[in-house]
């Protein structure tokens, strides 16, 4: 009982963990967003390609699917293929809404401005998702910890209650 209650605790502080890790992964994405952007001059659909190709990072699937529904449904506007897309996010990564609206927001203007505004629009979504590592670092000192401690007493509680 002991080692289930630690093993779920443990399992919460790894959730943390991958959280931090996987907003890293989304500002280092967002670098390589802004430098096709501004360097190789590539269409959104090829930029996605290349996103979706880089396997190591959690939101591969997520950018696999944007480029595919830009490249087989050219009737499609971006927003329309973002939304229908967003929910891979949500089931396959462990980002919050502030991570993924951020992302959202990002993609929603891009296009529709020149290279220059766009770039900008990139740092400032780099800005504020490194603002939000600063949370999830503070949540895996803070909460991580707590819930590993706590879920291991409450086997021990449960544990001494049985013998």
């Amino acid at each position: 009982m002991i080692a289930c209650s630690y093993l779920i605790g443990e399992y919460i502080h790894k959730a943390y963990i991958k959280r931090h890790k996987e907003v890293n992964d989304l500002i280092r994405i967002l670098e390589i967003m802004r430098m096709d952007l501004s360097f190789g001059l590539y269409t959104f659909e090829e930029i996605f390609k290349r996103l979706g190709d880089k396997e190591e990072f959690c939101t591969s699937n997520f950018f696999k699917r944007l480029e595919n529904e830009l490249h087989n449904n050219t009737y499609k506007v971006l927003d329309d293929v973002l939304n229908d897309s967003i929910h891979i996010l949500m089931k396959d990564t462990y980002l919050q809404n502030k991570e993924i609206d951020e992302l959202k927001k990002l993609i929603f203007t891009l296009g529709k401005s020149d290279i220059e505004s766009q770039s900008r629009m990139i740092d400032l979504s780099i800005e504020n998702l490194k603002k939000i590592t600063g949370e999830t670092k503070e949540d895996i000192n803070q909460k991580g910890m707590v819930y590993r401690k706590l879920a291991t007493i409450v086997g021990l509680i449960i544990g001494i209650i049985l013998i």
